[in-house]
């Protein structure tokens, strides 16, 4: 309709029409632009906001495994300071030295009287981080990231993810390695099996009579502060992220 005027004003040559027309003309085109590029950035905002809450879910999923690992960490400690000091009377340090590092232990508690059948499950068990990371390659592959304004945070989740990577490898390339190599060089020739169940008293004789057996014992128990700490940190990283996640979400 506002076309069809502006035509009909230039046949006429009525001028001020034709301004006035004119003028409306590239207002309506400039609104009509400018509505879709908001519809746009606003369905754009959405899904960025939609990769978000998964993200938040994922992080929701690492904090409750990473509690269990933490605990599994802190079982294999108090598993082998019981047989220690059983067989040796010793207390093992509670801090131990990588490089110029030095890695403090968690405090354990004894381990449980009524789970003494278990100390080889305890100390082998070698749990690893779970690798639930879809919402964040979601958001990577979907080129969306380069859309949250807050590039705090992006860079926040680009960093956490690294080192989350991190975590996984070494738990997968160290721990389990070190666990496996040592299940086949000091267990298997005394006849022990992973998870085996005999009686502590059992166990503790042997980790006296075998030096090299009680040397897989304290290596388990000092990877298992590397990993606690490991743990820890990551722990403490998960919250702060998804607490910064929950923050920008809660924002209109």
């Amino acid at each position: 309709m506002l076309l069809r005027r502006f035509s009909q004003s230039l046949r006429e040559q009525n001028w001020t029409a034709i301004a006035v027309e004119f003028v409306l003309l590239v207002a309506g085109v400039f609104l009509g632009i400018q509505a879709a590029n908001w519809n746009e950035e606003r369905t754009e905002r959405a899904l960025v906001r939609g990769h978000l809450t998964e993200i938040a879910q994922d992080l929701r999923t690492h904090e409750t495994v990473g509690e269990e690992l933490i605990d599994s960490a802190k079982m294999r400690i108090a598993a082998v300071d019981y047989i220690y000091q059983e067989a040796f009377g010793t207390r093992l340090p509670t801090t131990i030295m990588l490089a110029s590092r030095a890695w403090k232990g968690p405090h354990v508690e004894p381990f449980p009287p009524g789970q003494l059948d278990q100390l080889l499950g305890s100390i082998n068990l070698v749990r690893v981080s779970v690798r639930s990371r879809n919402a964040y390659e979601s958001l990577i592959n979907s080129g969306r990231l380069g859309l949250l304004k807050n590039r705090e945070l992006a860079r926040h989740i680009q960093t956490y993810y690294g080192n989350y990577d991190d975590l996984l490898d070494t738990q997968t390339n160290v721990f389990r390695i070190f666990r496996t190599e040592g299940v086949v060089h000091q267990q298997y020739p005394m006849g022990l099996s992973v998870f085996d169940q005999r009686p502590a008293s059992d166990i503790v004789a042997l980790a006296r009579d075998n030096p090299g057996f009680a040397a897989y014992l304290r290596s388990q128990r000092e990877w298992a502060i590397l990993n606690w700490n490991l743990l820890h940190n990551s722990s403490l990283e998960t919250k702060a992220l998804r607490l910064a996640i929950d923050e920008e979400l809660a924002e209109p």
